[in-house]
C-alpha cells in the first residue's frame, strides 16, 4: 500500500470516528455509528492469502442481532467496495448462518447467545461484538460506551487466533488494545 493511500485511510477512518466521539448518541444515531465502524473496519485488517480468489469476491459482513445495524450498514455499504472488494451485507437469523464471511457483528445484549455466534465462525473472520464477551473464541473487538459515544476495543490475541492482522491505525484508535 502506498503512503497516499494509507494516509487517505487513515484520515477517512479518523474522519469516521471523529463524527462519532462528537456528540452522545440516541439509538438511531448508535446504530448509524455502528455500521460506520463495521465498514470502515474492513480497510484495518489484513487477511491471509487466499482468503480472496480475486478482486471481484465480495468482502461479505454478516450482522447477527440487531436489524438496526444491519439496515444502516446495508444502505452505507450498497455500491461501495473495500480495498477492490464489492460489500456484501447478510443478515444471520442463526449461528449456523455465520460461514463464510469476512467480518460478523454479533449485536444485542445476549452475552450467552452472542458467545455461541462467534463459536460457530470458522477461519480468518473479523469478529466483532456489542457487548464484552469473556472466554474463547473471544471476539477481536467489541464496542463499548465511553462519556456517551461509541468507542471499540481490540484483542490482538483473538485477532492472531483467527490469522488475521489489525492495521497499527486500528489499534491506535482503539479505547484499550488487550495483547496477551
Amino acid at each position: 500500500m502506498n503512503a497516499r493511500r494509507a494516509l487517505f485511510l487513515a484520515l477517512s477512518l479518523a474522519t469516521a470516528m471523529a463524527g462519532a466521539w462528537a456528540q452522545p448518541l440516541g439509538a438511531a444515531r448508535e446504530s448509524a455509528v455502528k455500521a460506520a465502524y463495521l465498514y470502515k473496519f474492513g480497510s484495518f485488517v489484513e487477511w491471509p492469502p487466499g482468503t480472496f480468489r480475486g478482486p471481484e469476491d465480495p468482502l461479505v459482513i454478516g450482522v447477527w442481532g440487531d436489524d438496526a445495524v444491519a439496515s444502516e450498514l446495508d444502505q452505507l455499504a450498497r455500491g461501495r467496495s473495500i480495498e477492490g472488494h464489492p460489500v456484501k451485507v447478510l443478515r444471520l437469523r442463526e449461528a449456523e448462518d455465520a460461514n463464510p464471511l469476512h467480518i460478523l457483528f454479533a449485536g444485542g445484549p445476549r452475552e450467552g447467545r452472542i458467545r455461541d455466534v462467534l463459536a460457530a465462525v470458522r477461519g480468518p473472520v473479523l469478529t466483532v461484538a456489542d457487548v464484552p464477551v469473556g472466554g474463547n473464541p473471544g471476539p477481536v473487538l467489541h464496542f463499548t460506551r465511553d462519556d456517551g459515544r461509541v468507542r471499540f476495543n481490540a484483542s490482538v490475541s483473538a485477532a492472531a487466533a483467527r490469522n488475521l492482522k489489525l492495521s497499527a491505525k486500528l489499534l491506535a484508535v482503539a479505547l484499550q488494545v488487550e495483547s496477551r
